[in-house]
């Protein structure tokens, strides 16, 4: 990137915000935003998706359908990646309007699970594997979790922690002394789940 070891050079423009982002291979960096009016839009509405080259410093938007604001992420064994949750439906001003917005085409992400295979530059970008699986319908996690903990094991499978039922940066919606405050999700939950359903995680309830 820059010439001299220590320095900074202009690397362009990411179009999007990077409220998430990952290397997905030795060519591209993946950047997820959150759902807002970016000025960048595809398809017709606002991106929230970008991928940018480290050969040509150019960025290419992508498509993603649910609000990935405060998901969680993790590379998986077989060098795909994933992002987990995020915020209900959002319109103009950061309202919520539930699970889609018309305004920006976006879908509840609070269970999304995203999917991406990283391609090469000599990959047909035009292909489906080359771009985000994000269809709720198909796959998705057990409860919703809005700034949610993704860890990985050793045995290659992801463990969701915790998080919020929804966008509001408190557990708490009203005051009270109930040990699993209503807006909090003190579970945990696998990916891929293989059967297995959602536990109470005891560290994260009041005693």
């Amino acid at each position: 990137m820059a010439a001299t070891a220590g320095s900074f050079a202009d690397g362009g423009n990411t179009l999007v915000s990077a409220l998430m982002m990952f290397l997905g291979n030795t060519e591209k960096v993946y950047i997820l935003d959150k759902v807002e009016g970016n000025q960048a839009t595809i398809n017709g509405h606002p991106a929230w998706g970008a991928v940018w080259d480290f050969a040509t410093k150019k960025t290419t938007l992508m498509e993603v359908t649910s609000n990935t604001f405060c998901a969680s992420g993790m590379h998986l064994p077989n060098g795909s990646y994933a992002a987990f949750g995020g915020n209900s439906a959002v319109t103009r001003g950061g309202d919520s309007t539930g699970t889609w917005d018309a305004v920006y085409n976006d879908f509840d992400g609070r269970t999304s699970i995203r999917i991406l295979n990283p391609c090469s530059s000599t990959d047909d970008w035009t292909s489906t594997k080359c771009q985000w699986f994000d269809n709720s319908a198909v796959l998705s996690l057990q409860k919703r979790r809005w700034y949610s903990s993704a860890e990985a094991l050793a045995d290659g499978n992801i463990v969701l922690i915790g998080g919020f039922v929804n966008g509001g940066y408190i557990n708490r919606n009203y005051p009270d002394t109930k040990p699993t405050p209503d807006a909090a999700e003190n579970t945990f939950e696998f990916y891929p789940a293989n059967g297995r359903g959602v536990t109470n995680m005891n560290f994260l309830v009041v005693a």
